[in-house]
């Protein structure tokens, strides 16, 4: 692995110590050291909410593989390993699909290009005196190119409530969303 300058842990309106620093680059390398030799970056944010601590880690582990997790405890420490037990689970799981996506490469698939808006709530004033809605956030992403396997895989790694892709079988695309019931639900427009 490379050194521990790829791993930033930091705070949102709280003080992280040298020790905690320590124990979380420690713990995460040892987390990452049993399925890949080398990632990318790792950033652990902690930030206090009133009575818990919430650790938020996000991981680049290749190009296009992202891995988020988050866990929420009473101590710095506990929220720690929470997340990153949520993380080796997830990473344990996937392992096995992460490197055959990464190593068999499909034909030259191309990627599209997608601008992502935030809008505001309708019950404001401005929705009601303007035609447009106002726009809070803009961001661009690429829709990629997968099965709906991979799709799944990258939703549930990312913990996304919503996953837009195109459909390798198909061409067409594709929504992936998580139902109130728990389960998964896809969405495959017809011709």
């Amino acid at each position: 692995m490379r050194e521990k300058n790829n791993i930033l842990v930091s705070g949102k309106q709280t003080k992280v110590g040298k020790s905690l620093t320590f124990y979380v680059e420690e713990n995460l390398q040892l987390s990452l050291k049993k399925y890949f030799s080398d990632f990318i970056s790792a950033d652990v944010l902690f930030s206090k909410d009133k009575f818990n601590f919430r650790c938020e880690i996000n991981i680049h582990i290749d190009s296009s593989i992202f891995v988020k997790t988050s866990g929420l405890s009473n101590d710095a420490y506990g929220s720690f390993n929470i997340s990153n037990e949520k993380l080796k689970k997830r990473i344990r799981r996937y392992h096995r699909k992460l490197i055959d996506h990464r190593t068999n490469p499909k034909k030259n698939l191309k990627n599209l290009d997608l601008n992502k808006y935030v809008i505001k709530d309708s019950q404001s004033k401005i929705m009601e005196e303007e035609d447009e809605p106002v726009i809070i956030a803009e961001s661009e992403e690429k829709i990629k190119v997968l099965s709906v396997s991979e799709a799944i895989m990258l939703m549930n790694l990312n913990d996304e409530i919503v996953y837009f892709f195109k459909n390798i079988k198909t061409n067409r695309l594709n929504i992936l969303f998580r139902r109130s019931d728990g389960n998964i639900g896809w969405l495959d427009p017809k011709k």
